[in-house]
């Protein structure tokens, strides 16, 4: 068993170099050619504000939990107005395929109008997904029968202004829909056994709130200020389950100088009630301690907090390094710091919107007890 596991490791090595040296190889040959960079840049003439953009690009991406994908995405960056502290609105689109035979389709709106008071996001996605439950709680073993399938289709709807109770930037109103399918449950015994809630599916309709504060000095790569937003979501009885879910998401960024930057993020997602398995909080990810496959572990409460140093060396290349740390738990007062999940990385950027600062990003994370992660996407990670 230990050779097999340092093979797979020496695998994934080999596969991040690989990509590593592709990545590198070709965006070292956009950023010595600028024509070859406007080839897959569309710059579109906008009356409002400033120039809108459009980057069409195709990627290959390798993560834990899809395996080897292949797909093709874009962002289209654009202003809805003059003022000059008007955040930028953008369209972003993907979708992909994987050699497990995984899929997904995604679309995602986020509009700012009158100097950001108004806020609307419209994220839509369906896929068919290979995933792993290993159970609830902080200790779930290895077994070899986590795999199952799904099928999910989502969509949510924030309308965001500003608040007259609260001292915040924005508040909002919050609809959110999932549809899931657990299509093979294969030799899992959570769900073969209807061990946990949720393991045949089901339909999901919340509405809820969040509250933002917002000052970083640019959404994208943000070289100073801070964000902070709490969201508060209910699934009520027209739901095939009852239960409630509450978020914090805390970020702040310090540059010592342009584009160095020190990024720290706090995080900490609750639910109560009959919660489906899937909406149990879920650590690791691309996002969130990178290295751990996403739901490693679950359970009612999770709390995470990960440090990021980013700085561009050359051109249009960068890197990063980061760390992080956090732990499930089946409720606040019984979280054990003494048994923390830690994880680590480092990472590539290539700045492929320069006016907008807004980078494609390879990660390979490593994890405590092991784990490790590949991952390939568009913006920071927080």
């Amino acid at each position: 068993m230990n050779s097999v596991l340092k093979m797979t490791k020496h695998l994934l090595y080999l596969k991040f170099i690989i990509s590593f040296i592709i990545l590198a190889t070709v965006t070292l040959g956009y950023s010595q050619n600028k024509d070859a960079l406007e080839e897959v840049s569309y710059e579109l003439t906008d009356s409002t504000k400033t120039r809108s953009k459009l980057n069409v690009f195709p990627y290959v991406f390798y993560t834990p939990e899809t395996k080897l994908a292949f797909g093709a995405g874009g962002i289209f960056v654009f202003y809805t107005g003059m003022e000059r502290t008007l955040n930028p609105s953008k369209i972003t689109f993907s979708g992909h395929y994987t050699t497990n035979k995984q899929y997904k389709l995604s679309l995602n709106n986020v509009y700012y109008a009158f100097s950001n008071k108004l806020y609307f996001n419209l994220p839509l996605s369906f896929g068919y997904f290979v995933d792993k439950f290993w159970g609830i709680g902080e200790n779930t073993e290895t077994t070899g029968q986590e795999p199952f399938s799904m099928k999910t289709f989502m969509a949510s709807m924030t309308i965001q202004i500003p608040p007259i109770a609260f001292m915040a930037d924005r508040t909002g109103l919050i609809l959110d829909y999932n549809n899931t399918e657990i299509v093979e449950k294969d030799s899992n015994q959570y769900l073969i056994n209807d061990a946990v809630h949720g393991s045949n599916g089901g339909q999901l309709l919340g509405i809820g709130t969040d509250l933002v504060w917002d000052s970083r000095d640019n959404i994208f790569f943000p070289n100073s200020g801070g964000y902070q937003y709490f969201k508060a979501i209910i699934y009520p009885g027209m739901s095939d389950f009852v239960f409630a879910s509450f978020e914090l998401d805390v970020k702040h960024f310090w540059a010592f100088k342009p584009d160095h930057v020190f990024a720290t993020n706090v995080y900490f997602k609750g639910v109560t009630g009959d919660t489906p398995f899937y909406q149990i909080p879920a650590l690791g990810g691309q996002n969130r301690m990178r290295g751990f496959f996403h739901g490693r572990y679950r359970d009612n409460v999770y709390l995470m907090l990960q440090l990021e140093y980013r700085q561009y060396f050359w051109k249009r290349l960068g890197f990063v390094v980061f760390g992080g740390t956090g732990n499930v738990s089946d409720n606040i007062l019984t979280y054990d710091f003494n048994t923390l999940k830690w994880s680590y990385g480092t990472g590539l950027r290539f700045l492929f919107n320069k006016k907008q600062k807004i980078n494609l990003r390879m990660d390979v994370g490593f994890g405590s007890q092991g784990n490790l992660g590949i991952y390939f996407g568009i913006e920071e990670a927080f």
